[in-house]
């Protein structure tokens, strides 16, 4: 498996596998069914739509996983400057993996990729939003050493020397 930077060639992939991830969120946590919500409102959703992919490929954090050509994993993240009193923080958007590749590490190599990238940058923090209920991103986050505030909101400070990436 290869952990490599989105390119723009990955566009119907990617999108294809973040709707999936979306959909099956949504279909956890929403009493509308995917097929009632409107359609201009579906094609808005996520890192890898129209509007919004352009930024998380020039961005330099926003990765994919890829086996054997098929794009099983992703991390859309990007740079800010000027928040929460930081230079440079990583904003990660959106993960995800395939179903049938999960429990295999690539999330925790995505993640651990995208900070080590960030560092690289300059940035000092990473900033990631997860769901309350999302028990395996919340362990995945911690396993990397991300501090937890609020359960939604975790942040992993890239300054710390004891952090291994």
């Amino acid at each position: 498996m290869e952990i490599r930077p989105v390119k723009i060639k990955d566009i119907e992939k990617v999108r294809e596998l973040e709707i999936s991830c979306i959909r099956e969120y949504f279909a956890q946590t929403l009493e509308n069914k995917w097929d009632d919500l409107p359609q201009d409102w579906k094609d808005n959703l996520g890192a890898s739509s129209r509007n919004h992919f352009k930024a998380y490929l020039d961005s330099g954090l926003s990765l994919v996983a890829e086996e054997d050509g098929e794009i099983v994993g992703f991390i859309f993240a990007q740079m800010l400057h000027h928040i929460f009193d930081e230079d440079n923080v990583v904003w990660i958007e959106n993960m995800g993996v395939h179903p049938y590749f999960r429990r295999n590490a690539i999330g925790y190599k995505l993640l651990r990729e995208c900070a080590r990238k960030g560092r690289e940058m300059g940035a000092t923090v990473v900033h990631s939003m997860i769901q309350e209920d999302n028990a395996p991103s919340i362990l995945l986050h911690k396993k990397l050493g991300f501090f937890m505030d609020r359960r939604e909101v975790a942040l992993l400070d890239l300054r710390d020397e004891k952090l291994r990436l």
